[in-house]
């Protein structure tokens, strides 16, 4: 049996521009491109060594459109990027016509990438050609991804190559040619560790900064990259012996010794800015897990929150914030921003009347 040659369409509403020639697609479905990498093969009347001309027309269904040829690197190997005055709905392996409007000479076109321009700008452009040009038009995930390096499941669905399971990477919608990720993982090294030395007091680096640095699309695609030494913490990568500072450390130090005999009394602006320690370091330390930061200047130690709770808790609900003072031991500067970031937290409830209850 034969497929269907025709159809009829009853179109209602604007139907301005649809001309000879439009192609009816499934919405999101299809890649509409302008530029499209393809094999020539030469047809009758073209003889084996004849090229097309610069401008040939190219023909699809019932499109008839004007392109520009380029060929792409061997010229014996047929390999050619065309240029199309509109954009056409394409998809590897679509076979289609070019005609030389000057004479008869017509050459058969293998669709090998309709979205050339997809490829990430990471990709090592010294085997990109060769892989095209062994690229026979058949849709296969792992040749398609190879040739661009970094891909997404909708944007290879709509160009026609099914995503199977392969020796890639894969983050979300993601995926990562092997040969790409390795090349962007040993990149991440050095990077790291030039911020580290930039930032002694700020030395993890942020995913994002990582994937701008990496020019990728998406900063969840730098975890799965991170290889041992380097961790992620924190949404941040972090490497081997990028503590703080020695002097800064040393502060800490006190700091957290003098909480943990007091563990509310935050130490004063004056008894901070005598240890040397400013806003960028307390945020380094808090960064680091050794400090919490309930609001500018004040510092406590980590899982303060949760051991006031506690003590809260064993008051006379609901309670005063003098009441909680008072438990706490600790000043008004102290326990007014920590009952508000207790509030925050979810650990005690704010009443109309201001005093709160430990929620349970």
């Amino acid at each position: 049996m034969a497929g269907t040659a025709r159809v009829a369409l009853n179109l209602t509403g604007d139907v301005d521009g649809i001309t000879r020639g439009t192609a009816l697609t499934t919405p999101a479905a299809w890649h509409h491109t302008e530029v499209v990498d393809v094999r020539l093969r030469p047809g009758p009347g073209a003889g084996p060594s004849l090229h097309p001309p610069l401008a040939p027309r190219l023909h699809v269904g019932a499109a008839d459109v004007a392109v520009r040829h380029r060929p792409l690197g061997d010229p014996g190997s047929g390999v050619s990027r065309l240029t199309l005055e509109r954009a056409l709905p394409l998809r590897v392996g679509d076979r289609m016509l070019l005609r030389d409007p000057g004479d008869r000479r017509l050459w058969r076109v293998d669709v090998l990438d309709p979205d050339p321009r997809g490829c990430v700008g990471a990709v090592p452009r010294a085997g990109g050609r060769p892989r095209l040009a062994r690229a026979d038009g058949t849709p296969a995930s792992p040749t398609s991804l190879a040739r661009r390096g970094l891909a997404h499941r909708d944007r290879l669905r709509r160009i026609g190559v099914p995503v199977a399971p392969g020796d890639h990477l894969e983050a979300g919608p993601w995926l990562v040619s092997r040969g790409l990720a390795v090349a962007l993982a040993d990149r991440l090294p050095p990077l790291v560790e030039e911020h580290a030395r930039s930032h002694p007091l700020d030395p993890d680096v942020p995913l994002t900064v990582l994937a701008d640095r990496l020019r990728l699309p998406d900063p969840d695609l730098v975890e799965p990259l991170v290889r041992p030494p380097l961790v992620v913490v924190g949404g941040r990568v972090r490497a081997p012996g990028s503590g703080l500072p020695s002097e800064v450390s040393a502060a800490v130090d006190v700091v957290r010794r003098e909480l943990e005999a007091a563990p509310f009394a935050a130490p004063t602006a004056d008894r901070l800015r005598e240890l040397g320690l400013d806003e960028r370091a307390l945020g380094a330390a808090e960064r680091a897990g050794l400090l919490w930061r309930i609001a500018p200047g004040l510092v406590l130690l980590p899982g303060a929150d949760r051991d006031a709770a506690a003590r809260l808790a064993r008051l006379e609900q609901p309670f005063t914030t003098s009441a909680a003072r008072q438990d706490l031991a600790t000043s008004r500067r102290v326990v007014l921003p920590l009952l508000d970031r207790l509030d925050r937290a979810g650990l005690t409830r704010r009443l109309p009347d201001d005093r709160r209850e430990v929620v349970r």
